[in-house]
């Protein structure tokens, strides 16, 4: 069993779309070997009443959720704590709009192999499409990871977009301390720490279209990354990431 988690988050006017593009091809590709899980992020509008049709209306939906908004990474890691199968894969919503999603076989066959996955749009068989002030604010923070945590090896670490045995990431939740936007690298710093295999893959991108959607706010979030990254990088040397 693979479990699909979707974290949303005020995403009344796009979720149904998304949300259903991603579970047809689930359900062409994989049969009935996945659940789709839908964790409401604490959202304040009609995605909740959306999401809960969409449970009702298919089997291999299931529905969790919290308030108050409390970030991607607690979400993810909210999910996993009610998930018991093999692998979990996590996806942003706009996941279908932005990339081709028969990337999700290729990260299902690398899960074979890998205990962890990581969707890059940064490698060299990727093809990116950025919106240019979120590829600027990328990149410096892209070299400021590369700078700080030299062991880590990943091009992308932020991509919404990756795969974990379930067993470990169960232990790696332990030790999880970001709830937001820095969950994506910590996650990655406890798998360094503990010698996981870790494996990236490429995968292409586009934002560039007019159903792009996203609730990141680069300001406030760029900062609150950079002091996570502060956080991270403290907690590692103190040796706080040991399984």
């Amino acid at each position: 069993m693979i479990h699909f988690v979707v974290p949303y988050f005020n995403n009344e006017k796009n979720l149904e779309e998304n949300v259903l593009a991603l579970y047809q091809f689930l359900e062409q590709n994989l049969g009935g070997g996945f659940e789709l899980v839908l964790c409401n992020d604490g959202s304040t509008d009609r995605s909740a009443d959306i999401a809960g049709a969409l449970g009702r209306s298919r089997s291999q939906i299931r529905l969790l959720g919290y308030r108050p908004n409390r970030g991607r990474g607690f979400a993810v890691r909210y999910a996993a704590e009610a998930c018991a199968g093999d692998n979990l894969v996590f996806t942003d919503l706009d996941f279908p709009r932005t990339t081709d999603l028969r990337h999700i076989l290729e990260m299902v066959e690398s899960m074979r192999d890998a205990q962890v996955v990581v969707g890059s749009r940064f490698l060299r068989k990727s093809e990116t499409r950025r919106i240019w002030k979120r590829n600027a604010v990328s990149l410096a923070h892209r070299l400021l990871v590369r700078i700080l945590f030299p062991h880590l090896k990943i091009k992308d670490p932020d991509a919404g977009f990756k795969g974990f045995r379930l067993e470990c990431l169960h232990q790696m939740n332990r030790l999880s301390r970001e709830d937001r936007w820095s969950w994506d690298l910590e996650m990655l710093a406890i798998a360094r720490a503990n010698e996981l295999s870790v494996t990236e893959i490429p995968i292409n991108w586009n934002e560039r279209h007019e159903q792009y959607v996203s609730s990141v706010r680069l300001v406030k979030d760029s900062r609150e990354e950079f002091l996570g990254i502060l956080r991270i990088r403290r907690r590692l040397k103190k040796g706080l990431y040991r399984l």
